[in-house]
């Protein structure tokens, strides 16, 4: 018997480009609710003072939290702080990656406990058992002191996981659905969240796994834009030819939307086309940086030539690319910061932005930052609106973008959304 009877997942109010908290709740939710009477508040658009007023009319007894990376742990300080002030009389757990890195912050502003790591079996522990000192996959302040728990193993196989409670989630607002269909990357690119969070291990689901949610969110939820989530979906190409295998014959949406590094693209010439023929005809590649003594630097050393040629290949098949490179990474020169847009547009993906450097705790930093805590330095946060724009508006992209938007096809209407709105990203691009 459950320790716990109401639980209420939360996704916080805070504004964020990285907008997965439902998602990630909905997992959460599949994971607990046979224990327990699980709801989901998306409280992203609400303010501190609604988000508590409905906390409070639904009279949970377990609050769980999300915070989705560094960025949303100060958001999720405060609405504890609040949450305590009212006294509500229930327990608060917050997980995510932001917590995992940055645990204490969330503890000293009044959390009961911290998940670390992924959350469904230790948050089922959690809800069966209740919150006890030393629960593997937890953090907790006891007399003043901080205990933490064992690593809880990653969890194998993937396809034991419930698929995600989406009846319990808010429709999307965007209309695009979300689905992971791999945890983790196999790579070690020093700069990396996921590494942080997953280890080096990447765990896929089975490719049958896979093709069952994509039919279930098309038959039950009409889905016609599916993102997935995954931080590397081509890590193993064999698994994704064997995904548009078994998608052939089904009924469709629009297109999906993913992200690839551009060397697990090429390293097999079927890939692109496979992916092409399936709808996935919307691919983000993580640049980062096109520098070669920068990408040594920080372990991803992937060449100028290797991503020319992966965008060319997708725009010979008709998927629209977008590229996102980071300003400010350990080990970047004045000489690199000046050609890094003259880089991105001989590279030539469909789209591309470019991103402030996000400090991580463990990481050599460089002393010659105006780093406030683990905030971006303002004048990286600057240059990285200034280079997306320079990108945007340079002849080469606004002429393969015109080209492209006189398409009917997924290619074209991406190419005429990224001219309307002026080569800004938004959360889909993410």
């Amino acid at each position: 018997m459950a320790l716990f009877k109401k639980i209420l997942l939360v996704k916080p109010p805070e504004c964020s480009l990285l907008n997965f908290g439902t998602f990630s709740l909905g997992v959460l939710a599949a994971a607990v609710r046979h224990l327990a009477d699980a709801e989901i508040l998306d409280a992203t658009n609400l303010t501190l003072e609604e988000t508590i007023t409905r906390i409070i009319a639904l009279k949970p007894d377990l609050i769980g939290l999300t915070a989705m990376g560094i960025p949303s742990v100060e958001p999720v300080q405060q609405f504890v702080k609040r949450l305590k002030e009212e006294k509500i009389e229930c327990s608060i757990v917050v997980g995510g990656h932001g917590a995992t890195m940055l645990p204490e912050p969330i503890l000293e502003a009044g959390a009961d406990m911290v998940v670390f790591g992924e959350g469904e079996l230790t948050f089922a522990e959690i809800v069966s058992e209740g919150l006890k000192p030393g629960t593997p996959g937890t953090i907790m302040k006891v007399d003043g002191s901080t205990r933490k728990g064992q690593t809880r193993p990653l969890i194998w196989p993937m396809d034991g996981l419930e698929f995600p409670a989406r009846d319990l989630m808010p429709p999307p607002p965007t209309g695009i659905y979300l689905m992971e269909t791999s945890r983790g990357c196999p790579h070690k690119c020093l700069f990396c969240e996921t590494t942080r969070f997953y280890g080096t291990r990447w765990r896929p689901f089975s490719p049958e796994r896979v093709v069952m949610e994509i039919k279930k969110l098309i038959d039950e939820y009409d889905a016609w834009i599916i993102h997935i989530a995954d931080d590397n979906f081509t890590a193993s190409s064999a698994r994704v030819k064997k995904i548009c295998e078994l998608l052939r014959g089904e009924t469709l949406p629009a297109f999906f939307m993913v992200s690839a590094r551009a060397d697990d693209l090429i390293a097999d010439p079927e890939l692109l086309p496979l992916l092409a023929e399936a709808r996935f005809l919307r691919i983000s590649v993580g640049i980062d940086t096109l520098d070669p003594q920068v990408a040594k630097e920080v372990d991803k050393p992937i060449s100028l030539e290797i991503y020319k040629e992966a965008f060319k290949r997708m725009r010979d098949l008709g998927i629209f690319s977008i590229g996102s490179l980071i300003v400010g990474l350990p080990g970047e020169t004045e000489e690199a910061r000046r050609r890094g847009v003259e880089y991105a547009v001989e590279a030539a993906p469909d789209s591309a932005y470019f991103l402030p450097f996000l400090p991580q705790p463990g990481l050599a930093l460089p002393k010659n930052k105006n780093y406030i805590g683990y905030n971006s330095d303002p004048v990286d946060i600057e240059d990285s609106r200034k280079y997306s724009a320079e990108f945007f508006y340079h002849p080469n992209i606004q002429a393969n973008l015109k080209k492209l938007s006189e398409s009917d096809e997924i290619q074209g209407l991406l190419a005429r959304t990224a001219l309307t709105r002026k080569g800004q990203p938004t959360s889909s691009d993410l």
